[in-house]
């Protein structure tokens, strides 16, 4: 089997962030430790006894400090996940400015060296039948996992005027459901159905067409 080619890029030590008062570990980072086999032994290999320090604890006792920040940021987030979320709610979230990573560096033409930069998406202009694609699937590092949050709209008159940024004269930006499509099952598997409205008698079907393979 041939050997994947590895590369390398070189790093500007004036790229090198700086050592402030920030914590140690930040969002999205991460401490990773590799156990020798009789370290790993020695400690988490049985019980206490009295000769030996396998077993014993090998963290401190740490006084708990309050966060209200996170507190709030806990309670917003558990409220979402019993009550759901709105596709108002979606809308803001995919507006919101975003400031990229710093391996996401960007390289100003004007400074002439990279730089942490913001990110923000709009609505420019709409067509004539919208598509919104509610992202299901979450990937952080090695874990995968099934968003299922419930997620409320409207039926009738979405309203979007002042989020379009590029509107036009005389075109309303109002929509009106006619079709959703819904995946059933985890990230293993699972089965897609849809609802759609006849436009001939106005009522609304499920489309529920199972396949199969001898």
């Amino acid at each position: 089997m041939q050997q994947p080619q590895q590369s390398f890029e070189m790093i500007d030590d004036d790229r090198v962030p700086e050592l402030d008062d920030g914590p140690l570990v930040r969002l999205g980072e991460g401490l990773i430790v590799e156990w020798n086999e009789s370290a790993f032994e020695e400690v988490f290999g049985g019980v206490s006894r009295s000769d030996t320090t396998q077993g014993m604890k090998t963290y401190v006792d740490l006084d708990h400090l309050n966060d209200p920040a996170l507190g709030d940021m806990k309670r917003r987030r558990q409220e979402k996940k019993k009550n759901g979320l709105t596709l108002d709610d979606c809308l803001e979230e995919f507006e919101k400015p975003e400031v990229l990573a710093e391996q996401d560096e960007w390289y100003c033409p004007r400074c002439k060296k990279h730089v942490r930069a913001t990110k923000k998406l709009d609505l420019w202009k709409t067509p004539d039948i919208l598509v919104v694609h509610l992202k299901r699937f979450s990937s952080s590092g090695y874990r995968r996992d099934k968003l299922d949050i419930l997620v409320r709209f409207p039926i009738e008159n979405l309203d979007l005027t002042k989020r379009v940024s590029n509107t036009e004269d005389g075109k309303e930006e109002i929509f009106d459901l006619i079709a959703v499509d819904d995946h059933w099952g985890g990230l293993g598997g699972g089965h897609y159905t849809a609802f759609a409205k006849n436009f001939i008698d106005g009522e609304w079907y499920e489309y529920n067409g199972m396949c199969g393979w001898l």
